[in-house]
Order: C-alpha cells, then structure tokens, then sequence
C-alpha cells in the first residue's frame, strides 16, 4: 500500500463512527478525497489490500487495517 493509501485508511479508521463498520468509513473518507469512478476505484483496491490480508493473516478487517498501520 502506498504513503497516499495508508493517510486514507488511518485517517478512516480515526474517524470511524462507533455503529460504523469499517468499509463504510473509509468509503466515505475517499469520497472526500476524490470524486466520482477514481475515488470509487481507489476505494475498491485499498479493500483489495486490506481483505487480503485479513484472509492471509486469519484476522477481520479491523485488526488487517491495524497491522498495515503499524499499530499492532
């Protein structure tokens, strides 16, 4: 994941709302970021990354995110 993409997924992941999964989050993190089929894009392959890890790791979402930033 690049510099650009890990700003996005930890500025999520700080902005997560308690209720909030997040996939939502960092949905709507990039679309504040860019607009319309790029945002979408950048979106779907930062979840790429990140679902990959999860399923390579054995962990949810939340904890493959804290392992990217460091933060585990």
């Amino acid at each position: 994941m690049d510099k650009e993409g890990k700003k996005l997924v930890e500025k999520a992941l700080k902005n997560q709302r308690p209720h909030e999964r997040f996939n939502k989050a960092l949905s709507r993190t990039v679309s504040e970021k860019q607009k319309g089929k790029k945002g979408y894009k950048r979106y779907l392959e930062l979840m790429d990354e990140i679902r990959e890890l999860a399923r390579e790791e054995g962990v949810d979402i939340e904890k493959s995110v804290k392992k990217i930033l460091g933060k585990i």
